[in-house]
């Protein structure tokens, strides 16, 4: 029986999840401010509530970004702090990969999407994933610079799509068939880690990804 502890604190809200067997449990929060004050007692109370212990875990997936470049720091740091002292490997799962595959199981297809993160700034964390692909590029650019290879219909999904949609270029939008906002959560990336098989890490290994190359 799998069981995989996520955590994900990239955007304003930050999320917990913990997979035992077929069960899942969440927790989220919503005060981007306090992310480093509640995200320990989250983690506990999902483990208490499923009646494991830490060292009981096959490995800790986290939120590896792109995204807030102090959230990507806060969870990288606990997730690697939990996996040193439990002897643990971890899964790093990219921001934008959650975000679209929380849009494909909403939508159940495999249709394009778009997968965007408010980057501050007026840009844009954003990558696009084709038909039945989840490996892709991942970009940081002002909203107006987004542009696809392929003319066809897309799901445009993620944060800050409402706060940046007069700046999408015409082409853009004519591609767009559904607008989704959704957050990368932490339920999303067990599934997503599952689906794709993605091989654990060591603790020493894990990174945040910040994309932008300028971070402070």
């Amino acid at each position: 029986m799998m069981k995989l502890l996520a955590i994900d604190t990239s955007t304003e809200t930050a999320s917990v999840a913990l997979l035992t067997g077929t069960e899942l449990l969440c927790e989220t929060q919503n005060n981007q401010r306090t992310h480093a004050q509640f995200i320990l007692s989250m983690i506990d109370k999902v483990m208490v509530n499923a009646g494991v212990h830490m060292n009981q875990l096959d490995a800790i997936v986290f939120g590896r970004g792109p995204g807030s470049f102090t959230g990507l720091r806060i969870a990288c740091s606990i997730a690697k702090g939990l996996a040193y002292a439990n002897d643990l490997n971890l899964i790093p799962v990219s921001s934008l990969a959650a975000i679209a595959w929380s849009a494909r199981q909403k939508q159940k297809s495999e249709i394009p999407v778009l997968a965007v993160l408010d980057a501050r700034m007026q840009e844009m964390y954003w990558a696009y994933f084709p038909h039945n692909q989840w490996i892709a590029e991942e970009h940081v650019a002002p909203v107006h610079q987004l542009s696809l290879s392929v003319n066809e219909p897309v799901i445009l999904a993620g944060v800050g799509i409402d706060l940046y949609w007069d700046e999408f270029v015409p082409e853009i939008k004519t591609q767009i068939c559904e607008k989704i906002t959704v957050n990368p959560a932490a339920e999303a990336m067990i599934q997503f880690a599952l689906f794709s098989g993605q091989k654990s890490i060591s603790a020493a290994q894990a990174q945040p990804v910040y994309v932008r190359n300028k971070v402070t």
